[in-house]
């Protein structure tokens, strides 16, 4: 836990946030700025940086709920997308689901 993160804050209930789905290490709601016509955010329950900090099990834990996600909501099409480093705004492991786009759409 990292008191200063919105993520952490977010899984601990401080921020209000109605919850897609929750598992015992991940939680899912929808991203507050959509870039596509699904778009929820899979965020670890331990605050671990990204991937990079991971021993393996959380991102297998948020490839097979993805796969879930999909099912239940029927949704056709699906990009992950997960920003590592210098490139995730928010320091704490999520994965983007980007659900309904098509091939032709830009990252």
């Amino acid at each position: 836990m990292d008191a200063d993160c919105v993520f952490c804050k977010i899984v601990n209930k401080e921020i209000p946030s109605r919850f897609v789905e929750e598992t015992s290490n991940l939680v899912v709601f929808e991203d507050i700025n959509p870039q596509a016509p699904i778009h929820f955010l899979i965020v670890s329950k331990k605050h671990i940086a990204d991937i990079t900090k991971d021993s393996g099990v959380g991102w297998a834990s948020i490839g097979k709920l993805a796969v879930k996600l999909a099912k239940e909501k029927e949704v056709s099409s699906f990009r992950l997308v997960h920003n590592a480093g210098g490139a995730a705004e928010i320091k704490h492991m999520h994965v983007h689901f980007l659900g309904n786009v098509s091939v032709d759409r830009k990252l």
